[in-house]
């Protein structure tokens, strides 16, 4: 049997209930089999490929809704042998093949169903048997128990011994021998020096240790599934620690579900929004090909409708269209540029014309598109991808083609996409793929296409990202002047503001947009919106005879602090918050002044722009294109050259912005400061002596940072008194912080408290978080149980002396708090309060509490349990 926290902890709690007694017992086997059939239902759902109807999102849709186990196992069936089936990746066939297969008496798949039925029909349930059974009958009979015992019954102690056996064995024959199991699944973690943490959660992971030394790799963190290829399974959450594994427990508001733990019985609620689009088809883009092929000019294709209004770039649209028209070098064309930058529309453009030369070099022209979001006049709206992967492209270029062998049961369509790629199957052939960065695996895609495209046929890609070499790349920029001021005259016709655009406000849109097309019409309608000119003025130079009439005069005015970070900003153009600018000019070694005062001198002479981050509140301060061309000239004869170089190369690990980004506030500029810092600590821990200063600094005035130095050391783990300081940290960020953001700290306080053996320390990061105002019932619930758990560990250990009265102190203040809400906690609850009462020796209070929970659920194995006890 694989091994591994997953497994072990679930079966660690089963151990633990059936010294309890035969009714603990079957209730804990129960949670088992819940917990059992979620993991099956989740790790197969995930094996399903992305599809234009998408029926993997379909059905993470309605699990994070349901709120019965039987809704789970009819998910489970209906993705197995409904519309969704056919969408299975190949490396997961063998797992649902043992889902579905019928078998006889003589496989491992029988037995476990037959004693999955006896059980149920000792509880008066129809199992009706046939003489072959398939596997996912046993979890249909395991909801119908769960749900006659749990849900609507009161199993006795002789029937519960009676069954117990044969359901523990019917559970050890499904994890031992389900191929869903017989897998490796890892949670994996990618540290800020972009290496991986791998924690197996079962079986060795071997497939997943070189991810912990590769900085190459990206995968979002999360649990998967090693299939010879890595499987994401979104909906199964791991604690952090790897202390717990928490599933979907329904309850779903407000964009958010409730998740539990089948071994801890914690819960606690995650967002949703991923999932709060309706399930189903969505629109197509107004960029897809059509479904079939048309003459256009001298050749056959299914290009999209051109968009209108579309502003000519003359001078890379003939860079593009000298490309796609060489017959002889260059097979791959690439477009790249950041999204609505006007790759697609450009691309359209060109080969429309390409198709009505009278030379044309193409007898086919296939469009594919990739785009998952349309990027609308009223905003990015979702929209189906027409093609996502392989098998989509082929089907895509055959459905166009319709080759005649198309309907042999030996046609493979991949292999006539390649045949199509290499020997122009229709004729010299020109391929498309837009919005190529949303298909699966877009570099081995590319690698694909590369290894079968021969000359004269060519690829045009359209990409934001481009992770492949082998290709002849383009790259898409701004617009020019010319080609800006054309469109923002053309859409401010069309939206009836034309009036109130002066010349100047024109020159200021495009600088402030940097020519992009998308920005532009974004800013246009909000002016339509406000009916008035948005934004601010900006100077605009285009002569160095200017800028020197402009600025010469005003820099010789500056104090040299001034003129310090002056030259500091122009040399690196970009929005950077203010007190990045601060902290990297007091690093170590610079000489010592006052930066704020610098930028307060810099904004009083206009020659510097704020932008104020609704974030944090913090100031975002750049120079004006003019003014940086101007201070870039200064720079190369200042004698601050040398020392502005080294503040550069500081600030530029920030990363950089531009205005529209800046309203994400400080904190992602911090981060990735933080991830430069771990990935150079990782190398040479030395390196951090240059980072934690301007890091200290930086939390003095964004506590978070704090925490992010505090992950960074925990990271790195440079040396012996990291816990310490780590812990230094978080305290920092707690004395500092808002009340409403200081939850997730404390129990990070307290993990670390507890992993250093510091009852004390967690026992007061435990109460911190009760008492906290906006601490939930629930979560007050989770504390009072984790309390009491670490208290009976001490006092098994007999250590508990030493801190009882200081402890007791702190218990108390819990349990008053617990209490106030007593009317609304729950029969578990209240049996947790009754242990904090236990755990400070108010054992009258105890027992009323836990007769108030038994009123409240009389079967209650909790109260059950300690009414016992307490002799009630």
């Amino acid at each position: 049997m694989n091994s591994g926290p997953m497994l072990e902890k679930m079966k660690s709690r089963v151990a633990s209930d059936k010294d309890e007694g035969d009714i603990a017992y079957f209730y804990a086997l129960s949670h088992e089999l819940e917990y059992l059939t979620k993991l099956t239902v989740l790790g197969v759902v995930a094996c399903l490929r992305d599809d234009a109807d998408r029926n993997r999102y379909s059905v993470e849709y309605n699990l994070i809704r349901f709120d019965s186990i039987g809704d789970w196992v009819q998910a489970l069936n209906s993705t197995l042998t409904g519309p969704a089936a056919q969408f299975f990746i190949p490396s997961a066939t063998h797992i649902t093949r043992d889902l579905t297969e019928r078998v006889k008496d003589d496989d491992w798949r029988y037995e476990a169903v037959i004693l999955a039925s006896e059980v149920a029909r000792y509880f008066d349930i129809e199992a009706n048997m046939a003489n072959k059974v398939a596997l996912r009958q046993f979890f249909e009979f395991g909801a119908a128990i769960r749900n006659r015992t749990r849900g609507h019954g009161a199993p006795t102690t002789e029937q519960c011994n009676d069954v117990c056996p044969k359901l523990e064995r019917a559970l050890q024959l499904v994890w031992q021998n389900h191929k869903l199991f017989r897998h490796d699944w890892a949670h994996l973690h990618r540290n800020l020096s972009k290496k991986y943490k791998v924690s197996p959660l079962l079986g060795e992971c071997a497939d997943f240790d070189y991810l912990k030394s590769s900085r190459g790799e990206s995968f979002p963190d999360g649990t998967y599934i090693s299939l010879g290829e890595f499987v994401k399974v979104p909906l199964v959450f791991i604690s952090a620690g790897l202390t717990d594994v928490l599933l979907p427990n329904g309850n779903y508001k407000a964009k958010e579900f409730e998740i539990l733990s089948y071994i801890t019985n914690e819960m606690g609620r995650v967002d949703g929004a991923v999932w709060s689009t309706p399930p189903g088809r969505l629109p197509t883009s107004h960029t897809e090909g059509e479904s079939h092929l048309d003459q256009l000019g001298n050749t056959f294709t299914n290009l999209p409708q051109s968009p209108t209004g579309y502003i000519p770039r003359e001078k890379i649209q003939d860079q593009l269209k000298e490309e796609l028209i060489k017959q002889d070098r260059h097979p791959i064309v690439t477009l790249t540029g950041p999204g609505g930058i006007g790759k697609t529309s450009l691309a359209l453009a060109v080969i429309d014309n390409i198709a009505k030369l009278s030379d044309c070099p193409y007898e086919v022209i296939l469009w594919m598109s990739s785009r998952d979001v349309d990027l609308l006049d009223a905003g990015p709206k979702p929209v189906t991808p027409k093609v996502v992967n392989k098998a989509a492209i082929a089907s895509s270029v055959v459905e166009l083609l319709e080759p005649s062998e198309r309907h042999d049961r030996t046609f493979d369509p991949q292999a006539y996409f390649e045949r199509s790629l290499s020997e122009g199957a229709a004729g010299k052939t020109l391929l498309v793929l837009d919005n190529f960065e949303t298909v699966e695996s877009p570099t081995d895609i590319f690698s694909w296409v590369d290894t079968y495209i021969r000359p004269p046929n060519k690829v045009l890609i359209t990409t934001r990202f481009r992770d492949f070499h082998g290709d002849f790349p383009i790259q898409v920029g701004g617009m020019t002047d010319s080609e800006a001021e054309m469109l923002i005259r053309q859409e401010a016709d069309r939206l009836g503001v034309s009036s109130l655009l002066s010349n100047s406000y024109i020159n200021t849109l495009i600088d402030e947009s940097d020519g992009h097309p998308y920005v532009m019409k974004m800013l246009l309608g909000q002016v339509a919106r406000e009916g008035r000119a948005v934004n601010p003025e900006r100077i605009v130079a285009g002569a160095n005879q200017l800028l020197v009439a402009l600025f010469e005069r005003t820099y010789e005015g500056l104090s040299p602090a001034a003129q310090r970070i002056f030259l500091l900003l122009s040399s690196w153009r970009v929005f950077v918050p203010a007190i990045a600018v601060e902290a990297v000019a007091l690093r170590p070694g610079n000489e010592r002044f006052n930066v704020q005062d610098a930028l307060d001198e810099l904004r009083r002479f206009s020659l510097t722009e704020e932008v104020l981050s609704s974030a944090e509140d913090e100031v975002f301060v750049g120079i004006p294109l003019a003014a940086a061309s101007f201070g870039r000239r200064k720079l190369e004869v200042s004698p601050f050259k040398v020392a502005v170089e080294q503040d550069r190369k500081l600030l530029m690990e920030f990363g950089a912005g531009d205005k529209e980004s800046s309203r994400h506030g400080v904190m992602p500029r911090i981060d990735r400061l933080v991830s430069v810092a771990a990935q150079k600590a990782s190398e040479n821990p030395a390196a951090l002596d240059t980072f934690l200063p301007v890091l200290e600094f930086l939390g003095l005035r964004i506590p978070k940072a704090y925490l992010r130095i505090a992950r960074l050391l925990d990271e790195a783990k440079v040396s012996e008194g990291d816990p310490e300081k780590i812990k230094g940290y978080i305290r920092r960020y707690l004395e500092s912080s808002d009340t409403s953001d200081r939850e997730e700290s404390w129990f990070w306080l307290a993990d670390l408290c507890h992993q250093s053996n510091d009852a004390i320390g967690e026992i007061h990061a435990l109460g911190e978080i009760a008492l906290l105002p906006a601490t939930t019932s629930e979560t007050i619930g989770v504390v009072a149980n984790r309390m009491n758990n670490r208290l009976r560990e001490l006092k098994e250990r007999g250590v508990e002396d030493s801190w009882s009265d200081e402890v007791g102190q702190l218990i108390k203040r819990v349990a008053e708090e617990m209490e106030r809400n007593l009317e609304g906690l729950d029969a578990t609850d209240c049996s947790r309060l009754a242990w904090l009462y236990l755990n400070t020796g108010n054992e009258e209070r105890a027992r009323d509490i836990a007769r108030r929970g038994g009123e409240k659920d009389p079967y209650n194995d909790h109260c059950v349990r300690l009414m016992e006890r307490l002799e009630i």
